[in-house]
């Protein structure tokens, strides 16, 4: 089954445009990895918010993906540019059931 997987991210004050380049960075290679249907970066500067909308095959492979994620550099730059932990959502999408 299809998921689709919103993640919310809020930058430290004054992050807002390093985080929207290096969030770019990391959602083009999503796009690479085995299993991604669709990967983008939604942005919001009037209201500082960044989110990240991505379809996956199924969860094994978005799992695949998180795990893969965790052990890249740019992983732990990007939580030096958070001022929360990212809110992640996941939904089957209903059109598979």
């Amino acid at each position: 089954m299809t998921e689709a997987v919103i993640i919310e991210l809020q930058p430290l004050p004054g992050q807002y445009t390093r985080l929207a380049v290096l969030v770019k960075q990391m959602v083009a290679q999503v796009r690479d990895f085995p299993g991604c249907l669709q990967a983008d970066t939604l942005l919001a500067p009037e209201r500082d918010e960044i989110a990240i909308f991505e379809r996956w095959e199924n969860a094994d492979a978005f799992g695949d993906y998180l795990i893969w994620r965790s052990k890249q550099a740019d992983f732990e730059q990007l939580h030096k540019l958070l001022a929360a932990e990212p809110d992640f959502k996941s939904f089957t999408l209903g059109t598979d059931a």
